[in-house]
């Protein structure tokens, strides 16, 4: 197959020209000459797409649901209806993300995770994130207390075991006691260890950092936040160059001046745009339950009934990067970095995903002018058009 684009988004800028895809990998990029491009080193089907732009499919580390399928579950159908909804939206590759819950429901859902990850339906599921259990009941946002744990070895060893290997992300408050052992554990292991729900002050927050922490659960939301005399923890991610911070751009959970004020901070290269997303994006208004709560959600805003907190997004990652375009004024170019490279880098997937460059996988993303999807490809395959 051949994607033929006036601009397709490369490592190297925007050209024009041709993406051959073959056997569910980028074969080469061929750039325009005087208008047309040279001989394709493959042949196949030319998709003709004139100025459309072709990015590198989206990756979304934190995501908790979507068109009415959970993370939290035991089946791995659900896991994978949730893949489906996000592959429409640019999502070419997700962690399935859990929140916390009884410990053999954790074991469940991370072994649904499991066994999702080896199939080819929608978004590439990568593995799991486990947001907690081991979080500060006093950051605990609109996430259950009661089922926050104590870091524990044993608990812990449970959750890889039900994993299997696929555990890639483990959001963990690092002030409590027993976390930086626990921390050692994790990296030990190359689970990226990401600072979040948590009331850590800056010199434990540093010091989870120096142990091999290196990301920072949806930056300024459930964390202590930043104080001139005590920066906290929302002042160590940013101020640490290692930290990869999530940033939820959908205008609710940040102030866009914020968000703006992180870029400053760390660069397109130290953030990562994340949905945070329920089971109810995509779906209409209405109730829903989340971690026991009912969630209200109107105009697009999810939040625990009765004035609560804002609980989770029905942000897609498609949105979000319109969004970053919009109130960070990144240009589709400098969007696409925290949308793709990053998470891919921060996975330890750079020579695999994040990137339109010859010999990664076909994972990709076609966009009209208002930056909507029209086209998803995923490992040469696709899951949403041709356009």
């Amino acid at each position: 197959m051949r994607l033929r684009s006036e601009r397709i988004v490369t490592p190297g800028g925007t050209v024009g020209g041709e993406v051959v895809v073959r056997d569910g990998r980028i074969l080469d990029v061929v750039p325009l000459r005087r208008g047309r491009a040279r001989p394709a080193a493959g042949s196949g089907p030319v998709v003709e797409l004139d100025r459309r732009w072709v990015v590198p499919g989206y990756i979304d580390t934190h995501v908790h649901g979507g068109g009415g399928a959970c993370a939290n579950a035991d089946d791995p159908d659900e896991i994978t209806s949730m893949a489906r909804f996000h592959a429409a939206h640019g999502t070419t590759a997700l962690l399935a993300t859990t929140i916390p819950a009884p410990v053999d429901e954790l074991e469940a859902a991370a072994r649904a995770i499991a066994r999702s990850a080896v199939r080819r339906e929608g978004a590439c599921v990568l593995g799991a994130h486990l947001e907690g259990p081991f979080l500060s009941p006093g950051r605990a946002g609109a996430l259950d207390p009661k089922a926050f744990l104590e870091p524990d070895p044993a608990v812990l060893a449970r959750l890889l075991t039900a994993g299997a290997g696929s555990i890639r992300v483990m959001t963990i408050a690092p002030e409590l006691p027993g976390a930086p052992e626990l921390i050692d554990s994790l990296v030990s292991r190359g689970v990226v260890t990401s600072l979040g729900h948590t009331d850590a002050t800056y010199a434990q927050a540093r010091a989870a950092v120096r142990r091999g922490a290196r990301g920072a659960t949806h930056l300024f939301n459930a964390m202590r936040p930043l104080h001139h005399r005590e920066p906290g923890v929302a002042g160590a991610v940013l101020d640490l160059p290692e930290v990869s911070c999530e940033l939820i751009c959908d205008g609710i959970h940040v102030d866009p001046a914020a968000l703006r004020l992180a870029l400053r901070a760390k660069g397109t290269k130290g953030v990562r745009l994340v949905t945070d997303a329920i089971h109810a994006a995509g779906m209409p208004d209405g109730s829903y339950r989340l971690a026991g709560a009912e969630v209200i959600v109107s105009a697009g805003r999810a939040s625990v009934a009765g004035g609560g907190p804002i609980a989770g997004s029905t942000l897609t990652m498609d949105a979000a990067v319109r969004n970053a375009v919009r109130f960070l004024d990144l240009s589709l170019e400098e969007a696409c970095i925290p949308a793709s490279s990053n998470p891919a880098r921060l996975l330890g997937l750079g020579d695999r995903k994040g990137a339109i460059s010859p010999g990664l996988d076909a994972d990709l993303v076609v966009l009209d002018e208002e930056l909507r999807v029209c086209g998803t490809l995923i490992a040469g395959a696709w899951a949403l058009g041709p356009p």
